[in-house]
């Protein structure tokens, strides 16, 4: 039976994963610094909320809503409609949310109990965390292994497709020893740089795995042009 499917609404790349996203996974975007993760990933989100009034909810523990919204307002997603199925959370709005849980437990429990809630109440089908990174430090993440495990297969617990964004670096290379979360992912988008002259720099785009599908896993350029991402046949050049 073919799987359902959650359009990334990045023109080009949607038809190299054989429509989007497989319902009910969990996947993996990392990159450096710069490389739009964020963006993307929100992206997916507003696009979704937008256009199929899809219930979003983007976490993020690395910047405040309001500057977020000041960033993805720049980018043109403004859609009032949009934001009627899209919900933005941040670190402080967490905090005090947990705050009112009558419940003894680590951070990471009461933060689990804190989504759960959120993804029933609202009928959330689509999950966004920003970031993985900073989700494991405030855990306190002691058995990497073990403890990411758990975190993964709670995600897919909660019966919605998952978004972590990773700025860990990750060598693809064949020969190099995969992440515990390049395992534990159901698929993995990487975004980068690659420089094709000595000024010139170009955002990339691939997908390095996604589990049931078969996809493209060469390079794409990746471009945001008018409120949307598109890819290119990435251009050759030096690096």
């Amino acid at each position: 039976m073919e799987k359902k499917r959650i359009k990334t609404y990045v023109a080009g790349f949607d038809e190299s994963l054989g429509g989007g996203i497989p319902e009910g996974y969990v996947v993996l975007v990392s990159g450096t610094p710069g490389t739009m993760k964020s963006s993307f990933s929100y992206s997916v989100g507003y696009h979704n909320a937008l256009n199929n009034g899809t219930k979003a909810a983007y976490i993020t523990l690395e910047q405040g809503k309001d500057i977020l919204l000041e960033h993805m307002s720049s980018l043109g997603m403004t859609d009032p409609k949009a934001y009627e199925n899209l919900s933005i959370l941040d670190m402080g709005t967490i905090r005090k949310n947990l705050s009112f849980l009558q419940a003894k437990g680590s951070w990471l429990d009461l933060f689990k109990m804190y989504a759960n809630n959120l993804v029933k109440a609202d009928n959330v089908r689509l999950l966004v965390l920003d970031s993985l990174d900073v989700l494991e430090v405030m855990a306190k993440f002691e058995d990497r292994r073990t403890d990411l495990y758990y975190l993964f297969e709670w995600l897919r617990g909660l019966g919605v497709t998952s978004i972590l964004i990773s700025e860990k670096p990750m060598d693809f290379s064949p020969t190099a020893p995969a992440r515990d979360e390049a395992y534990l992912a159901d698929g993995i988008i990487h975004l980068g740089l690659h420089h094709t002259s000595d000024v010139y720099v170009q955002r990339r785009i691939r997908c390095i795995k996604m589990r049931s599908t078969k996809h493209e896993t060469g390079y794409y350029a990746l471009v945001w042009e008018d409120g949307h991402f598109e890819v290119t046949r990435a251009v050759s050049g030096i690096g």
